[in-house]
């Protein structure tokens, strides 16, 4: 079984995710690109895992195939911590399937689509923690749909989304949690600043669009609201 502490296994999240490992009902990660806000939940849900058996939905408001879930995602991580497959160079505790991943402890990560699979995620028991990816595509319906969906004792729900207009349903959600619901939610805004791995490739797309276009930096990177439209 791996050996891990939150936080503190051979993969890392930055700083200011530190406080993801804390049980909340809602957990929001909002900003703009390259904050690395999918790549720490992936880390932190793989290592969550490893450390008890849990049950993770990863959903996203359309999933047409597996290629276009978080498993590619899931399963770097797993294999950059050598947790994977013992063919792959790992230790074998996770093992891969076409839709699933599993581990040793039982642990499983399923991956659906809430408007695609409505029924299958309704019926699916048991559920720890699901993470809404691209949560700024996800609809009314399926954010009220999974309040008693997921309904086991101590389970949570997680989005991460790059914010688009403030009518946006998720968008909505993390502004009343933070006034309404502050005592069992954590909203982290991030931001390419916030993320300690920022690749020097981005950043040179960064400054750039900084100095031709403040309002496409300020949307963009910045994780603000679209201020205009093309028109």
């Amino acid at each position: 079984m791996p050996i891990a502490t939150s936080g503190t296994s051979g993969l890392s999240v930055a700083g200011k995710l530190r406080p993801i490992f804390k049980p909340y009902r809602y957990k929001v990660l909002y900003g703009g690109r390259g904050s690395g806000k999918s790549h720490g939940v992936a880390t932190a849900l793989v290592i969550m895992a490893g450390e008890k058996k849990m049950r993770i939905l990863c959903a996203r408001e359309v999933q047409k195939s597996i290629a276009t879930s978080s498993k590619q995602l899931l399963q770097d991580k797993i294999n950059e911590l050598g947790w994977g497959p013992v063919e792959a160079g790992g230790n074998g505790f996770f093992s891969f399937t076409d839709r699933v991943i599993r581990g040793q402890n039982g642990s499983e990560f399923l991956f659906m689509g809430l408007k695609t699979n409505p029924d299958s995620v309704k019926s699916t028991e048991g559920i720890d923690i699901v993470w809404l990816e691209e949560a700024r595509n996800i609809s009314q319906y399926s954010f009220d749909m999974l309040g008693p969906t997921i309904r086991k004792p101590g389970s949570e729900i997680w989005a991460t989304f790059n914010p688009e207009q403030e009518s946006e349903p998720v968008y909505k959600l993390m502004k009343s949690l933070k006034t309404e619901r502050a005592q069992d939610s954590l909203v982290i805004e991030m931001n390419w600043r916030d993320n300690p791995f920022f690749p020097d490739e981005l950043r040179a797309d960064m400054e750039w669009d900084k100095r031709r276009d403040i309002d496409k930096y300020n949307h963009i990177w910045e994780g603000q609201c679209v201020s205009r439209s093309e028109a």
